[in-house]
């Protein structure tokens, strides 16, 4: 009988601790559960560090001194089912360790094809930087081995069509807790007085910012748009990151950012929100990645203006504006027509929020993970679509 979960993160200073997180508060509506994990800048990472789930970190080193940590690590684990996040060494290797030892239930859970993350460069200097940084428990060159061991795994859950193409597994979408994230809770004029928005139309982008992200085409596209009242909120940026030094460098007097948000401010920050723009490009990282925060926005009712990449048409379809990437005209008139369309982009949200509703949220995660659980104990794996 499974009663406590044990999730592994490969890494609890990154962003990569979001999709652990939300895989745990949805696991603890039925089980008790723990992450455990390295802290490679010895911290949690701060937006899920809210006292909600319990963590276990073990200093983030690089080999050889990473053996004690991790052997400390696996001592710790205490879950009658063990859930690794990414098919990272540091997480999926130890849980493979762990399970092979113990007979534990092993859940593989694929939120990224980060193999294909340092898509800025070309295969020699990929190979070169594998090579140089062989000390480095996160190097890719350990990814691409673990991902060899991948059907290991008593089960795996995937987050887009690409991934689940690419790897097998269940789809188990970044549901998002509906009654939470809930538009008529907020009072929009309030907040957005608070943060000097008083009157502006706000496009927003919430999340990481990264390349692939496409937030640079946004700020390319704003400069054929001549909307005084326009201001677009970059909402989640790493003061210390130096895309983020990029990002400031833009020649945009509209532009507004605001450094990474606890998780219970997500739902304030998109109630300020008119557009969320989801600009991805259509890299191979991109392709097989889903924006988590189009979940958010859709929860929240918001008119989501997303580029046409990997699972986002389907998710959105009928229910945001949809356009090509890399296309910086289509995104300029994308962002003039929500400006100028309101009430009709406005109904577009509503939609978004009842698919999000029936189709996204935690209680389909939970329906989700009960059933792959069940099989578990069932002795069924869970490698199919």
């Amino acid at each position: 009988m499974i009663r406590r979960i044990s999730i592994l993160a490969p890494n609890l200073s990154s962003n990569s601790l979001g999709r652990a997180y939300l895989l745990a508060r949805v696991l603890q509506r039925n089980y008790e559960v723990e992450i455990l994990g390295p802290a490679f800048q010895n911290h949690i990472w701060p937006p899920v560090d809210d006292g909600t789930v319990p963590f276990f970190s073990v200093p983030g080193k690089r080999f050889p001194l990473f053996i004690g940590p991790a052997r400390q690590l696996l001592s710790c684990i205490s879950g009658d089912l063990v859930y690794a996040v990414k098919p990272r060494l540091t997480s999926f290797g130890l849980g493979l360790l762990h399970c092979q030892k113990t007979q534990t239930p092993l859940i593989l859970d694929i939120d990224d094809w980060d193999a294909e993350g340092e898509y800025g460069l070309n295969r020699v200097k990929q190979a070169v930087r594998m090579v140089w940084r062989l000390a480095d428990p996160y190097n890719n060159l350990y990814l691409r081995l673990m991902e060899r061991y991948i059907p290991r795994a008593d089960a795996i859950t995937v987050v887009s069509s690409a991934l689940q193409k690419r790897f097998g597994g269940i789809m188990l979408p970044h549901g998002r807790d509906t009654h939470t994230l809930d538009p008529a809770c907020f009072e929009p004029e309030t907040l957005k007085a608070q943060y000097d928005l008083s009157g502006k139309f706000v496009l927003m982008f919430f999340g990481t910012p990264r390349p692939h992200k496409g937030l640079e085409d946004i700020l390319t596209a704003l400069q054929q748009v001549d909307l005084p009242d326009l201001r677009f909120a970059i909402v989640g940026v790493n003061w210390n990151d130096p895309y983020t030094q990029t990002l400031q460098q833009a020649s945009e007097p509209r532009l507004r950012l605001f450094g990474m948000q606890p998780w219970t401010k997500i739902p304030e920050f998109l109630a300020m929100a008119d557009t969320v723009v989801l600009a991805q490009r259509p890299v191979s990282f991109g392709q097989a990645q889903v924006p988590a925060k189009v979940f958010d926005a859709m929860a929240m009712a918001k008119p989501i203006i997303a580029t046409q990449v990997g699972d986002l048409p389907e998710i959105l379809k009928d229910c945001g504006v949809l356009i090509p990437p890399n296309n910086i005209l289509a995104l300029a008139e994308a962002i003039r027509f929500v400006h100028e369309h309101r009430e009709e982009t406005a109904e577009m949200g509503k939609q978004a929020r009842v698919r999000c509703q029936a189709s996204y949220s935690w209680d389909v995660m939970e329906k989700t993970l009960e059933n792959i659980i069940a099989n578990l104990e069932k002795g069924k794996k869970g490698h199919g679509s």
